[in-house]
């Protein structure tokens, strides 16, 4: 129930406490939400305040209300906010969510010059031998993105060892290795999906797509990662916050 004594305001609560039951799965997608009468008299507060949280819940993206038919539980889609390299795990775990992995493909990988045309981001890297990584990034076993992520050999073959299916490769380096990726350099872009991605993410060929490219950088500033993403462009968007520097 809502703390009526607390500085928090009330909509603030309601909104904040209806947001997690959705999350957690106390309404199940495409279920119909309950009437801003049904919340006024679980919550005993006024219909100004059930208005203002559920207003705040549709402009989310959690919820979907139909003029004449209700209110109904939508999914929205996933926010990365762009600011710092984060990993999907550390991203979807801040948020209160649980998110798992199919691994693909661990392989090594030769820096022939058949490979450098094919992927020419790589020519950053000056090595000889690199270990990629495939997966299928999950959410509710929902499969959100493609990830296909190189690493210099020296640690790839290491992360070929840990298990990818439960925990993020930047988690995993933090506490195994002992060091973080301190920079990024992020492109964003849009494609379809083809028949691979497709498959990977269950979506129809065609299907709009978001992609991410990533070089990732350690802190003496020498690249580690390049990663090369495809995301279901109805689960995940990516959030840039803009700040003017000075007065005009």
């Amino acid at each position: 129930m809502l703390n009526k004594n607390a500085p928090i305001p009330l909509h603030y609560q309601l909104t904040t406490d209806l947001r997690e039951g959705i999350i957690q799965g106390t309404w199940g997608v495409g279920e119909v939400f309950p009437t801003d009468k049904e919340l006024m008299n679980k919550y005993n507060i006024s219909s100004t305040t059930v208005r203002r949280a559920v207003s705040q819940l549709v402009q989310e993206g959690w919820l979907d209300r139909r003029p004449g038919k209700g209110t109904f539980v939508k999914k929205t889609p996933i926010e990365e906010t762009l600011g710092e390299p984060t990993g999907f795990f550390e991203e979807m775990i801040n948020r209160g969510l649980k998110p798992s992995a199919d691994v693909l493909n661990v392989s090594e990988v030769e820096l022939s010059k058949k490979e450098l045309e094919k992927v020419p981001q790589l020519r950053i890297f000056s090595e000889q031998r690199m270990f990629v990584f495939e997966k299928i990034q999950k959410l509710n076993d929902e499969p959100i993105a493609y990830v296909k992520s190189y690493w210099p050999y020296e640690y790839g073959v290491r992360i070929a060892e840990l298990d990818l299916s439960t925990q993020g490769i930047y988690e995993l380096i933090k506490r195994e290795f002992g060091f973080s990726l301190i920079r990024a350099e992020e492109f964003v872009g849009a494609d379809i999906a083809n028949k691979k991605i497709s498959q990977y993410l269950n979506v129809k060929i065609g299907f709009p797509v978001l992609t991410m490219e990533r070089i990732a950088y350690n802190e003496h500033d020498k690249p580690i990662e390049l990663s090369i993403n495809a995301y279901r462009a109805d689960r995940y968007k990516y959030k840039v916050h803009l700040q003017r520097s000075g007065q005009n």
